[in-house]
């Protein structure tokens, strides 16, 4: 499974990056069969955001490292070298660019866009 994220190099400007989330075929909800499974990560807290349509015109860091999935509404991320992806609904990113120049969130559409943030320990 691939894991996208937005992280800031030394200069604090924002990039993408793809990184593979590696699967092991575990014993995990017995009597059901075997699945693959990630390895466990450390989380601190969660909350939900709604951002109405329109939301945001200024790039911003994320407050904490956090994994941000996208549970309804489309946007737009931007990062500071210029590179744009669109998120949806079961689409997920872990936002890694406190202190930096941040990123970009614009909401598209006519509905608000929701997401489910995770709190992200190394």
């Amino acid at each position: 499974m691939e894991l996208l994220e937005i992280y800031a190099d030394a200069d604090g400007e924002t990039h993408f990056r793809r990184t593979e989330i590696e699967m092991e075929l575990h014993d995990f909800a017995p009597p059901s069969q075997p699945i693959n499974i990630s390895k466990e990560t450390a989380s601190t807290s969660s909350l939900f955001l709604s951002a109405p349509p329109g939301w945001d015109e200024d790039f911003h860091p994320t407050p904490r490292k956090q994994l941000a999935v996208v549970l309804g509404g489309k946007a737009t991320i931007s990062v500071s070298d210029g590179d744009v992806i669109d998120v949806e609904p079961g689409n997920f990113l872990l936002l890694n660019d406190q202190d930096s120049k941040g990123h970009l969130t614009q909401v598209q559409g006519s509905e608000n866009a929701t997401f489910l943030l995770v709190g992200w320990v190394d």
